[in-house]
């Protein structure tokens, strides 16, 4: 359950502030607050400040992001943007949208409203969350993706995996645990078709799931494409990591162009573990490249409610993507 401040029936100066301040903590995964305190003391701490100028209750976090306050700790505000993936060049522009006085209402005649005449959509209702129907129907889409993958690879005989698209798209869209959900029915599923053999390398698409979700929500690595291209490393580097010890347990490799690819790397370094471990490396990258890619392009076409959640380049509108 989401920890939301309180808000105010009354319009302060700087609503818009806390606003925006707000967006940005969904964007970055929605940390706790004591988690985001925890994150500024450490800020501060970095900054050469002692242990008890760089403490910050989360209280006074919590305020930060109340609605209708008359004024604000810009310093505060500045630090907590920081932690959460934002910068001073945001602060400044929010400061100066609390700044421009907007010109008093005009209260309409009873004449002039129309039934076509709705009132605007209050924060709250923008970025409420997902139904509940909603994340398990893409849930259930990712679970499908990941087996026509995986069947695809079968049939062509391609030289890479594609069992994670759905497994990236779920963790990135709707969160890592979700990922991680979508990875493991995905892999038991899987072993109706490939067998049993599938079962342990759940594993991977889990921690691969969990490798995406975390690094765009939390560590903020989708806020550009290079940064993007560095998650999918990483994910590679992660599945890898698990991958090997489990195909060096089968005896052998899973996939026939990783097999022709230990062959080349055993000739160069006699070695049959690092053979079998440069191997997947780079079948890996390519593979946890083009799906990183491709759940991006799948995150870019969600419904709205997703997209102003989920802080991806190209796929939240604050960051590129589509307004509508």
């Amino acid at each position: 359950m989401t920890d939301t401040p309180t808000e105010s029936r009354d319009t302060g100066e700087w609503d818009p502030l806390t606003t925006r301040l707000q967006q940005l903590r969904v964007q970055a995964g929605e940390p706790s607050y004591g988690e985001i305190a925890r994150r500024v003391a450490r800020l501060r701490s970095e900054a050469g400040r002692s242990e008890h100028e760089a403490r910050v209750a989360r209280t006074t976090v919590y305020d930060a992001f109340r609605t209708g306050r008359a004024r604000v700790n810009l310093e505060l505000v500045r630090e907590i943007a920081a932690v959460l993936g934002g910068d001073d060049h945001d602060v400044d522009t929010w400061v100066a949208e609390c700044r421009r006085r907007p010109e008093p209402p005009v209260t309409p005649t009873p004449h002039e409203t129309t039934a076509s005449e709705s009132p605007p959509e209050s924060p709250a209702a923008v970025w409420s969350p997902p139904s509940l129907r909603l994340v398990l129907v893409l849930m259930a889409l990712c679970v499908v993706a990941n087996l026509v993958g995986r069947f695809l690879v079968v049939q062509l005989k391609l030289p890479i995996h594609l069992d994670m698209v759905g497994t990236a798209t779920a963790a990135i869209a709707l969160g890592p645990w979700f990922g991680a959900g979508v990875g493991l029915t995905s892999n038991l599923a899987g072993a109706a078709v490939s067998g049993p053999d599938s079962i342990p390398f759940a594993l991977v698409n889990m921690a691969g799931a969990l490798a995406w979700g975390y690094g765009v929500r939390r560590f903020a690595m989708g806020r550009s494409l290079p940064r993007f291209l560095g998650l999918n490393v990483v994910v590679a580097l992660v599945c890898s990591a698990l991958a090997v010890p489990l195909i060096l347990w089968y005896l052998g490799s899973v996939n026939h162009t990783q097999n022709f690819l230990t062959v080349t790397f055993f000739e160069l370094t006699g070695v049959r573990e690092a053979a079998i471990a440069l191997a997947n490396l780079v079948v890996s990258l390519g593979d946890k490249i083009i799906s990183g890619f491709l759940a991006l392009v799948a995150c870019s076409m969600l419904p709205l409610v997703l997209r102003r959640r989920t802080p991806l380049v190209l796929v939240s509108p604050d960051l590129g993507g589509p307004g509508d």
